[in-house]
């Protein structure tokens, strides 16, 4: 059946519609605002206007399909490809947009079908199938021009978030960056340092590790941007990195955050973090780094470590004579590493010698012979409460100071 014999009451389909086609474009306005909410938060002018247009736009290029009996051309999509764009650039989800299309051809349809007479069944089903190909057609169409407007502003965004990043970190000129890309800085900043393990598949034999790689890095950055504050701004490699998150008046929950990106990257998460100004990022860098080092050093469970929590570890990395005099006191015990292995386990379970030996799988006895040992060679005794500070500490600077070194 060719389409101008496309027939509803007698009538050419195409007839009917052009008819109509004032009261069809003011019913999916309409509904359009009642059916999909994000319709109903746009201003009246641009309802009445742009949006207006397109849908008397659509409404034509859809008549013209039941004229003609094909798909709309690439001519009468052009309009719809300019209307995806700007979409795209307001920030308008393309579901909502697709759903928009769908509810036109929806109307359209139901506006015909109830004149079908029962001779006219074949006709019917022509007009469905129609109906069909012309939402195939500009999905396809309407996808592709928003996608293509969403690149380009991600490529914007991303090379506008690098070029800040970089200032901050560098101590440029970032309030003037900013201000050229039409962004405001924030009062403060937190400033994470992170550090993630190996995924397993990193350790499948015949993997490409490049895409396994990015696949991680892919699901961290993701899940940085969803901190309520907005998007993150982050340098990361395959197994560490740091990223600046924006504080405007709502509390980040730092530990959630970690845990939401364990999950996502399916690798063990370590943050430590500190706040600063944007003036203060470069040393506020240094110092999550620098914490990040203490954490590895001292073997830390993954969590979030912040310089109040690392206080004297963070002290005895920090190269100085008192430093290196502290790691001088348990220099006796280097050469026997069961003593070294026993006091930092009976020190870990809070000096209760019956856990020790139970880690160590020894005998209780071995643990008071060891402990001795030790108060012999360094003149510490583990058992004496005022002996155990230095005794801390001292171990404390001997991680650090190999460590380091």
């Amino acid at each position: 059946m060719t389409a101008h014999k496309l027939l509803v009451g007698g009538i050419p389909v195409h007839e009917v519609l052009t008819a109509s086609l004032g009261p069809l474009a003011d019913t999916v306005l309409d509904q359009l605002v009642v059916e999909i909410p994000l319709y109903g938060q746009l201003p009246r002018e641009e309802l009445q206007g742009d949006i207006r247009r397109v849908i008397d736009r659509s409404l034509r290029a859809f008549i013209e399909t039941f004229r003609t009996g094909r798909p709309p051309t690439s001519e009468a999509l052009e309009p719809l490809r300019e209307s995806a764009t700007r979409r795209a650039e307001e920030g308008v989800p393309l579901e909502a947009l697709l759903a928009a299309y769908h509810l036109g051809g929806r109307i359209c349809a139901d506006h015909v079908a109830a004149g079908f007479r029962p001779e006219e069944l074949a006709d019917a089903l022509t007009l469905s199938r129609l109906t069909l190909d012309f939402l195939q057609t500009v999905t396809a169409a309407v996808s592709a021009s928003y996608f293509e407007e969403r690149q380009t502003i991600a490529g914007e965004d991303q090379a506008t978030r690098q070029s800040l990043l970089t200032a901050l970190l560098d101590g440029g000129p970032a309030t003037e960056v900013a201000r050229r890309a039409g962004l405001r800085l924030p009062g403060q900043y937190v400033v994470l340092g992170l550090a993630f393990g190996v995924h397993a598949d990193e350790q499948q034999p015949g993997v490409d590790l490049e895409i396994v790689a990015r696949r991680k890095l892919r699901r961290l950055r993701v899940e940085l941007d969803r901190t309520p504050s907005g998007p993150s701004m982050s340098t990361l490699t395959t197994d560490h990195g740091v990223a600046l998150l924006p504080v405007r008046g709502t509390a980040l929950e730092l530990e959630e955050l970690r845990k939401r990106m364990s999950r996502a990257a399916g690798v063990e998460v370590t943050l430590t973090a500190t706040m600063a100004v944007p003036e203060e990022v470069p040393g506020a860098v240094t110092l999550v780094r620098e914490l990040l080092d203490v954490v590895r050093i001292y073997r830390l469970p993954a969590g979030v470590h912040r310089l109040d929590d690392l206080v004297l570890e963070y002290q005895l990395t920090r190269p100085s004579p008192a430093r290196d005099q502290l790691a001088l006191l348990v220099a006796p015990l280097i050469a026997r590493p069961d003593l070294l292995q026993t006091l930092r386990c009976y020190l870990n379970h809070s000096r209760n010698r019956r856990q020790t030996a139970a880690e160590l799988h020894v005998h209780v006895n071995t643990v008071d012979y060891r402990l001795r040992l030790v108060d012999k060679l360094t003149g510490l005794d583990p058992a004496q409460p005022d002996h155990l500070p230095r005794l801390v500490a001292a171990l404390a600077a001997h991680d650090a100071s190999r460590s380091l070194s």
